[in-house]
Parts: C-alpha cells; sequence; structure tokens
C-alpha cells in the first residue's frame, strides 16, 4: 500500500518529473525484490517502462501463469525467450499446455534454433520415458525443419533421424518381413553412436522378443549375452520370466545385474 500511495504521488511521466518518477519507480521496484515482493516489484518496473526487469523480477518469483500472461501481454521477442527458456525448466513433457507455450513463444519470437533445439528434446523424452519412437522421428523432423530455417548446418541430426527411421521401419516389419527386419535391427547395432540416436537395448530387445515368439530360445539368449557383454542393464528392457524361460530352456543360471556390477568393481579394485 505504501508503494502504491508514493507512486500516486509522483509526477507523470509525460510531464517534467518523468526522469526523477522513472527513478522513483525504480528504487521501490529495487526495494521490492530485496524485500522479495516479486509481483509487485514487476508491476513497479511496468510503470517505469524497464520490461526486462520487470521479467526478472517475475522469473524470480516462479509464477508460471503470471509469466506466461506477462509475456503474451508484452509481446516482446526477448520476453518470449526468457518465458519460454522459464518454462522449460518446468516438468513440460507432463504438462501439454505447458509444452504448447513454449513453442507458441519460440515461434512468435522466431527463434529457430531454441525450437529445434526443443523438439530435438521432446524426441527424447519420447524415446527414454515411453519408447515411442514414432512420436521421437516426427520431433525430430520437426527439429530439422527449424534448424534449416535458423540456417544451422543438420548434419549429425541428419544421421540420427536416419537411424530413428531405421528402427521405426524394422518395428514395422516384424511378423511381415522378418529377414529385412532382422538384417535392419543388426545393421543398426553395428552402427557407430548409435545410442546417440536409439537406445540400443531398445534394439536388443526387439531381437529378444521376436526369437522368443519363435521358440528360438538358443538365439534369444545370444542376444542377452551380447547385451550383457555391452553392459546394457537388462530390466529397463527385457521382462525378468522372459529371461527366465530363456535361460531355463538353455539349462544356464541366470547371473543377475548385480553380478555384472560386482564384476567391473573387483576388476577396478584388481587393477589398483
Amino acid at each position: 500500500q505504501m508503494a502504491e500511495k508514493i507512486t500516486d504521488q509522483l509526477p507523470e511521466k509525460d510531464g517534467e518529473g518523468g526522469v526523477f518518477r522513472t527513478d522513483m519507480l525504480k528504487r521501490i521496484a529495487d526495494l521490492c525484490v530485496s524485500q522479495q515482493n516479486f509481483h509487485l516489484a514487476t508491476k513497479k518496473y511496468t510503470q517505469a517502462g524497464m520490461k526486462d526487469k520487470a521479467m526478472d523480477a517475475l522469473l524470480k518469483s516462479g509464477d508460471t501463469e503470471k509469466i506466461i500472461f506477462f509475456a503474451g501481454v508484452l509481446r516482446s521477442k526477448e520476453i518470449y525467450v526468457r518465458a519460454a527458456n522459464f518454462l522449460q525448466t518446468l516438468n513440460w513433457h507432463s504438462e501439454p499446455e505447458i509444452m504448447k507455450k513454449i513453442i507458441d513463444f519460440y515461434s512468435k519470437a522466431r527463434a529457430y534454433q531454441q525450437l529445434a533445439m526443443f523438439y530435438d528434446a521432446c524426441s527424447q523424452v519420447e524415446i527414454d520415458e515411453y519408447r515411442d519412437y514414432d512420436k521421437a522421428l516426427g520431433a525430430l523432423k520437426e527439429s530439422k525443419k527449424f534448424l534449416q530455417k535458423a540456417e544451422k548446418p543438420s548434419t549429425d541430426l541428419d544421421k540420427r533421424i536416419q537411424m530413428v527411421e531405421t528402427f521405426v521401419h524394422a518395428k514395422s516389419l516384424v511378423r511381415k518381413d522378418n529377414d529385412e527386419f532382422q538384417k535392419m535391427c543388426f545393421q543398426l547395432l553395428d552402427q557407430p553412436k548409435v545410442d546417440a540416436a536409439v537406445q540400443v537395448g531398445d534394439v536388443f530387445a526387439l531381437l529378444i522378443e521376436f526369437y522368443y515368439s519363435e521358440n528360438n530360445h538358443e538365439q534369444a539368449y545370444q542376444m542377452i549375452e551380447k547385451m550383457r557383454q555391452r553392459r546394457i542393464v537388462l530390466g529397463p528392457y527385457l521382462d525378468q520370466q522372459m529371461v527366465d524361460t530363456i535361460y531355463r530352456h538353455m539349462g544356464i543360471s541366470l547371473a543377475t545385474d548385480d553380478d555384472a556390477v560386482d564384476e567391473d568393481i573387483a576388476n577396478m579394485s584388481g587393477e589398483d
């Protein structure tokens, strides 16, 4: 209330006391920031015409709804970008509305490189959390589109898109063209830096599940052992009951992932 009373007594911004008014509003806003009254600080910085400092104060408040509203009202390229950057620090991948706002703000700011990076991040979430390579591929293609608009090279991205496309196509061929599907998977596993595009464990899992469904336990077992050789933890990719069944058919006792960790520690100790 005191801040508002002082503001009401200040000269008009268009009059002779305009500079004095701006200086006083800034001082009030600075004081509000020091007292962590970020919303009032935002209002006073805005009244002083200091949009960037107003955004600084609002970002410190962490008030998502007001940050979105503020960016929409100001319609400034830099403010749009800063708001989108803030929204990316939130749990955007489980909140579609936040995700839409990030894309909307970057688009309005014509921040094409940031948009490309965001779509890249979206693709990674689709792979890491949902194993949805179709959506991941769509996001990567969007990333490339905006990378081209930003006039940035896309060589590495092109390679990743190609590998994800290969895996998506391989998955579509299961039960339709088994020879080609297996060939494509093995080609992926032999490619350098394939893990920059797809989860190697997902490629192995696709093959192992296929061999298991065909009762080809020996081939499934060999693939599991190759996973172990690459130090890939089985749990996130393979159903434990399926693994147990495969090893039982092979007459082999199953070493746990913990055993592999213990072995690594033992080897490290032996090196010392």
